[in-house]
Parts: structure tokens; C-alpha cells; sequence
């Protein structure tokens, strides 16, 4: 049978694409629009802290390009947890400093729908 997608899938899948192509264009403010306020991680960043990994981040590494399988979206009321299972490639700006990015793996993404929209609370660790 034939998984029915439901508008909440659909704005989830949507969301998280567009967070995919923030990253690859490192443009922040793309990614953050979809970063709850109540952003919490389990490295202790709230909102402000996941701002300024990603401007780091995007300081320090150059050509990402991020490979992503089907995600798998469970809504609950309100919350969302979307397992992302995914390649990520990027080149250190300054070899002397940092090493090249080949990374792959799965990480869970938890999410809230506040007024409507749906926001990214946590990134989870790599799994």
C-alpha cells in the first residue's frame, strides 16, 4: 500500500529541501528561516548558536554539495521528527586549518509547528 503523503509531509519534505539548498548555496538566512527560536541541540546551542556555527561553517568550507535519500517524516500533533539520511562533501577554504569534508551518515531532524509553520528544533547528532 501506497504511503498517502499528508500536507504536513509535503511542507516538511519542502522545508528541509530548502534548508538542503541553503547549505549548498551557503546562504544562512535560507537555513534559518526554517530554525525555531526554541532551537536546543544536544552540543547545548540554542538559535544564536546554531547562527554562528553556520556562518563559521560557511567561512570554512566551500563547494557543498549534500546527496539526500527519501526522508522519513512521522507528524505527531504538533511535532515531527524527520530521519535525513545523507552525503555531505565540502572543501576547506584553508587546507592548513581545516580538513575536507566527506561525511555520510543519518541524523534526526525534530521539529515544531508554531502558527502553521513547521520549524526545525533540533538537529540531532550524526547516527
Amino acid at each position: 500500500p501506497s504511503m498517502q503523503r499528508t500536507p504536513d509531509d509535503v511542507q516538511i519534505a519542502t522545508l528541509l529541501q530548502d534548508v538542503h539548498n541553503g547549505m549548498e548555496t551557503r546562504r544562512i538566512f535560507k537555513v534559518l528561516a526554517h530554525v525555531s527560536r526554541n532551537y536546543r541541540d544536544q552540543a547545548g546551542r540554542d538559535y544564536n548558536g546554531i547562527q554562528a556555527y553556520l556562518q563559521d561553517f560557511f567561512e570554512r568550507y566551500r563547494d557543498i554539495s549534500i546527496t539526500r535519500a527519501k526522508t522519513q517524516i512521522q507528524v505527531q500533533g504538533n511535532q515531527a521528527r524527520a530521519l535525513e539520511t545523507f552525503g555531505t562533501r565540502a572543501r576547506a577554504a584553508n587546507p592548513e586549518q581545516d580538513i575536507d569534508i566527506h561525511l555520510q551518515g543519518q541524523v534526526t531532524v525534530n521539529l515544531e509547528r508554531i502558527e502553521g509553520q513547521w520549524k526545525i528544533v533540533e538537529w540531532g547528532p550524526l547516527l
